[in-house]
């Protein structure tokens, strides 16, 4: 059964709400009534409640004040706020600072228990979903190593430092790698086991590498469907030590390994100094593992191994690709050329082999070409380009010249991606108006609804919807909705509550507050202006 405190320093007006309200028939009970907001604020400290109902012009500390001291003691609290007419912004201001909802005086009782039961089915939910939050922790622990050794950027911290605290994560270590497992499958083809037994297989590995790895101070495991990726942190004397140990550690645990069915790979990933450069290990790790090919007799691979140097002389890492994509995206020329120039110097200074060359800036286009694809783009021109250049790829005699021609197609895209946005603009403003105009009469039509019809979030579409037709999207239902009652005022004898219904307003009180805030005049005196002069 839910708690209700009512606060009002009047005390008709409570007793109003007390009595007038069928609280069982709500599964609710008022527990406490206050006459003032600061014995409120104390007696909720004492008792929990799950809504408060509340005046906001009080003596000693208006609503709103109270409404947000409040939230800060119990953010889950939902508050209705009740309010004269001509105190509307003061009521709106509310809303924003986290109160559920408001009501107008003079109290509609049937009104109020309609917000009531609102209020209680979004606290049901908010404490359903606390609850799924509080079960998926494991799997969010899961997505947050997940996302942070894929993650497209240089400051990862910036956008994932929160979660730690948050999932409880102590990585305060001194050195950090990333080790990849992948199982390759050696015995007779016909006896591969299937994907379930291979799984089974993945988890006993699993277990096995936990068994040799106690000696680290922390290490973090992420199962994939075809490897596994471990993430370890420690503090060691050196980078050397802690290098030496880990080689050590993954020796055991392919000698360890007893299915001669399977040869375990590793690829050891570069150490850092910090968990928020481990997408980089990551990528090392990765890189190292491609060169099985290279070494058929030989298990375990480390940075190093890539062409026999040093791996932190190249910049294999994909992630500074997405440098580029978000440049084109900001439709920025200058700072494209700014980047492909500091880009091609880097490569030229560390890498003096032009097939390596080749390879390289082959996956830089590759990588936006397939942002284009994903953004169903026709690029056939574009892969056309590029085929004819690279039949000419000698004819290239300095970096400044590459630098130029893939400006030019980095521009080609982004003009590309402008027009298909404006296109895909107006074709989801057009499913919002039309959306709009099919179901503005009914009252429960909300901005999520709005969006999911149009398949985006109800953030992109409010600014999209702003940004192509200059009005938003609560401006638009209002306006429909005033001059649809303009017509039935017009042209009918309906009561003004019926047209209300039919407009979509929640009840006939803010039917008129809204119509004669737009029109200046009451919904009566347009019908008797109207009545009195046709025209």
């Amino acid at each position: 059964m839910k708690k209700v405190m009512i606060v009002d320093d009047n005390a008709l007006a409570a007793e109003g709400i007390e009595k007038n309200i069928r609280w069982e028939e709500l599964d609710a009970q008022v527990s406490i009534i206050q006459y003032n907001s600061r014995s409120a604020l104390e007696a909720m400290k004492e008792i929990p409640v799950d809504l408060i109902i509340s005046d906001i012009e009080m003596p000693d500390l208006d609503g709103i004040s109270m409404s947000k001291l409040a939230l800060s003691i119990n953010p889950q609290v939902k508050i209705i706020l009740v309010s004269a007419y001509d105190k509307f912004e003061y009521a709106k201001r509310a809303i924003r600072l986290g109160v559920f909802d408001y009501i107008e005086k003079p109290l509609d009782y049937g009104y109020l228990t309609e917000k009531i039961k609102n209020a209680f089915s979004q606290l049901d939910k908010t404490r359903k979903n606390i609850e799924l939050v509080q079960a998926s922790r494991p799997l969010m622990t899961e997505k947050f190593f997940s996302d942070l050794l894929r993650y497209p950027g240089e400051d990862a911290s910036s956008h994932l430092g929160h979660l730690l605290e948050y999932l409880d994560l102590d990585f305060q270590y001194d050195y950090y790698t990333v080790l990849i497992l992948e199982p390759e499958y050696t015995g007779e083809e016909k006896e591969k086991p299937d994907f379930a037994r291979f799984q089974l297989e993945l988890l006993n590995i699993l277990d096995l590498m936990k068994e040799h790895f106690q000696t680290f101070s922390n290490v973090y495991y992420l199962k994939e469907f075809e490897s596994i990726i471990a993430i370890i942190g420690e503090n060691s004397s050196s980078d050397r030590r802690f290098f030496q140990a880990v080689h050590n550690a993954v020796s055991e645990v392919t000698e360890g390994y007893k299915n001669y069915q399977y040869s375990l790979n590793m690829g050891i990933g570069r150490i850092t100094e910090s968990l928020w450069e481990l997408p980089a290990s990551y990528a090392s790790a990765s890189h190292a593992l491609r060169y099985r090919f290279f070494f058929p007799h030989k298990n375990v691979f480390d940075a190093r191994d890539a062409l026999g140097k040093d791996f932190s002389l190249f910049s294999f890492m994909e992630n500074t690709e997405e440098e580029l994509i978000k440049l084109i995206c900001a439709k920025d020329e200058k700072a494209i050329e700014k980047w492909l120039t500091s880009f091609f110097q880097d490569l030229t200074e560390k890498i003096q082999d032009k097939n390596l060359i080749f390879i390289r800036i082959y996956s830089l286009l590759g990588r936006i070409l397939k942002f284009l694809y994903e953004m169903n783009l026709d690029t056939s021109d574009l892969e056309q380009e590029i085929l004819e250049v690279y039949k000419q790829f000698d004819s290239f005699k300095t970096y400044e010249q590459f630098v130029k021609w893939i400006t030019s197609l980095c521009v080609s895209a982004f003009q590309k991606l402008d027009s298909s946005m404006e296109s895909y603009h107006h074709q989801v403003y057009n499913m919002a108006l039309g959306y709009i105009k099919e179901n503005f009469e009914h009252s429960s039509l909300c901005l999520s609804d709005i969006a999911r019809h149009a398949n985006i979030s109800p953030a992109y579409l409010s600014s999209l919807y702003k940004k192509v037709s200059g009005q938003s999207i609560s401006d638009t239902i209002a306006s429909l909705r005033i001059d649809s009652a303009c017509r039935y005022l017009k042209e009918t004898n309906l009561s003004l509550k019926e047209i209300s219904n039919k407009c979509g307003y929640a009840n006939q009180y803010y039917f008129s507050n809204s119509f004669k805030k737009k029109l200046g005049i009451s919904p009566s005196a347009y019908r008797e202006q109207h009545q009195q002069d046709p025209s």
